[in-house]
């Protein structure tokens, strides 16, 4: 009886007996437990509504060739042009414009639908590989857009298109004063970062090797130790941190590219603690992969990515990609594919 689960139900058992009483938990032991015991139960879903599918940023538009031609001519085209198809590109949504032999690239801006700059943007030297990463990187190098949210599944290259964005922005460009990188500490397994040795800077290692490995990546001999001499001289500069997501309460990031990286480990109430730390001038970039969820009680529908994409659906300051496409090598794509 003293148990909190057996309170619970306990408590429900009694509200049944006055009339139809529903428990709701994410805790999935405690609703198996409630249902031996007669008591229904669902999971928790967030309050905004959920889209039967997963938003993925962009769609396939076929129209006249005379919208293409003009679309080329001028630059761009007004939203509802597009006729019935229009409500298929939201704000900060992207499309692929084709028609016969004829194709484009676009993106609406409030009413608006404007076609990609041809040239290729290359931040970091890196060269994105397939059109959803070049749409990826269009939201990641517009300051206009202050939250992105980059969705899908390893390998697509979501870490290393924001590494790489950040860093164009505040070492080349010098947008942003820092690029600020945060995980959660969310394990795999049972082992937590109190048992790991030494001070801070060393038990958060483990967790920051990812952001490691993308910029081996961006390195041009692929070289760990460059990767590392970079992120050392870059810390030492300023202009770079990586930190846990636990230390964020009560911190006001002014000028600042932050990414929260494996966001979809993270609960709704820690994303709203993180937006609302934004100051002026910051831009926040959200990567994960929310059919990979390490944390108990969160699922596909529930965790801080999904309710981002679906709470700030629609707003200017707002946008969205979910990448499909493995990049990183034949075998991480047969296993994404297989396994």
């Amino acid at each position: 009886p003293a148990l909190p689960d057996n309170r619970i139900i306990g408590a429900a058992l009694g509200q049944s007996q006055f009339g139809p009483t529903l428990m709701l938990s994410n805790d999935a032991a405690l609703r198996i437990k409630a249902a031996h015991l007669g008591v229904d139960a669902a999971a928790h879903e967030p309050t905004h509504s959920i889209r039967s599918e997963r938003p993925v940023g962009w769609t396939i538009i076929e129209p006249s060739d005379e919208l293409i031609d003009c679309l080329y001519a001028a630059g761009g085209v007004a939203a509802d042009a597009l006729g019935t198809a229009e409500g298929a590109v939201g704000e900060n949504e992207f499309a692929v414009v084709r028609s016969g032999s004829q194709s484009a690239l676009v993106r609406r801006v409030a009413d608006e639908v404007v076609l990609l700059n041809p040239a290729t943007p290359e931040p970091w030297g890196l060269h994105p590989r397939n059109k959803e990463q070049r749409f990826a990187l269009e939201l990641l190098l517009d300051p206009e857009v202050s939250v992105v949210a980059l969705d899908g599944r390893a390998g697509t290259g979501k870490t290393i298109l924001a590494i790489a964005a950040a860093l164009e922005q505040v070492v080349e460009q010098q947008l942003y004063g820092r690029v600020a990188v945060y995980r959660p500490l969310v394990p795999v397994g049972r082992a937590d970062v109190g048992f790991l040795p030494g001070g801070l800077e060393e038990k958060l290692d483990p967790w920051m090797s990812a952001i490691h490995d993308a910029i081996v990546a961006l390195t041009d001999r692929n070289s760990s130790h460059d990767a590392r001499r970079l992120i050392e001289e870059l810390t030492d500069r300023g202009q770079l941190s990586l930190e846990s997501v636990t230390f964020l309460r009560g911190r006001s990031l002014q000028r600042q590219i932050v990414v929260i990286d494996e966001a979809q480990n993270l609960e709704p109430t820690t994303l709203r603690t993180i937006l609302t730390r934004i100051g002026d001038g910051t831009k926040v970039v959200f990567t994960g992969d929310t059919s990979q969820i390490d944390a108990p009680y969160l699922g596909e529908t529930n965790n801080a990515l999904a309710v981002l994409t679906n709470a700030f659906g629609g707003q200017p300051c707002f946008g969205h990609i979910t990448l499909t496409a493995c990049e990183r090598s034949s075998v991480a794509s047969l296993a994404a594919e297989l396994l």
